[in-house]
């Protein structure tokens, strides 16, 4: 190895420690999640609120909102909501999950179980 070359990785090595002592911020967080709407163990019909709180120091890049493992909808935008149709469920018990990514592609979920019951719609 030659000094020119020494010296090319030396000054990279130099920058990336520099970097590092500037309190460069690496995002590792997950978001923090929360349903806030239908209420956990609930019985919804018709047209129900599906919401979701987020909170990440970062930012929030998007939030999907899960039925039975099937992204029904997203918002890319605080408040986060979507109007679910549970006239397209059947009857019983389903399984809701509201999951965030944060702008750094950190994952954080919270889910909850609700009765869906249209018998008399």
């Amino acid at each position: 190895m030659t000094g020119k070359g020494w010296l090319g990785w030396g000054l990279i090595g130099m920058v990336a420690a520099v970097g590092c002592s500037l309190g460069e911020q690496v995002d590792t967080d997950a978001p923090v999640v929360g349903i806030t709407s239908p209420k956990a163990d609930s019985t919804v019909s018709g047209n129900v609120s599906f919401a979701a709180q987020v909170l990440d120091g970062f930012g929030v890049a998007k939030v999907e909102f899960i039925v039975d493992g099937v992204v029904v909808g997203e918002d890319l935008t605080a408040p986060y909501s979507y109007n679910w149709n549970t006239r397209a469920e059947s009857n019983g018990p389903h399984g809701l999950r509201a999951q965030a990514t944060d702008l750094s592609g950190n994952v954080g979920f919270a889910s909850i179980s609700v009765t869906v019951d249209n018998t008399r719609q």
